[in-house]
């Protein structure tokens, strides 16, 4: 009777523990909510603080305050307005990509360009690129909206699985053109 029991037990806990699976499972069409890629900055310290309060007056084109009423703070005033979404980073035919979206927050088109660069744990870069539009273009010309980017990543490693930053080109400059 007492090997009877003990049977039955070890068949209880075979199929209990068959039942549970604590391996990951890839959930086809189930697309996973977007995170933002932090720009990397390096501001350059100013002589005065600069506030963002907005004015009542109409901002003057010639003036020191943006088209939204900011007080325009430096070189990288504008990246407030870029917001980067929806950015997948995959492989395919031995080469490793990025596609994504450059939400432009401001009435105006704003002109940028900005690499993806992947560093080690070591803090070491080990893979850069430059954002592209659709058209191939290098200089990102965001309209007010949502505008698609794209990168390829020459390397010789899996990415995927990956930290990656967006740095702004400062010396590109980050600003709104008239198109």
């Amino acid at each position: 009777m007492k090997r009877i029991l003990t049977a039955a037990a070890a068949m209880i806990m075979l199929f209990s523990a068959a039942c549970v699976n604590n391996g990951p499972i890839i959930r086809t069409g189930v697309t996973p909510e977007p995170t933002e890629a932090p720009a990397i900055l390096t501001p350059e310290p100013s002589g005065a603080p600069a506030t963002d309060e907005p004015t009542d007056a109409p901002p003057d084109p010639d003036s020191e305050f943006d088209e939204l009423g900011l007080r325009i703070s430096g070189a990288e005033h504008f990246i407030r307005y870029i917001v980067f979404k929806d950015i997948v980073v995959y492989e395919e035919a031995g080469d490793t990509f990025l596609d994504g979206i450059a939400e432009n927050n401001y009435p105006e088109t704003i002109a940028c360009a900005v690499d993806v660069v992947y560093y080690d744990e070591f803090g070491r870069e080990i893979a850069r690129a430059r954002l592209q539009m659709r058209d191939g273009s290098y200089l990102l010309l965001l309209a007010p909206g949502e505008n698609a980017i794209l990168a390829r990543i020459p390397t010789d490693m899996t990415l995927t699985d990956k930290e990656f930053k967006l740095e702004f080109k400062m010396d590109t400059g980050i600003k709104p053109v008239r198109i």
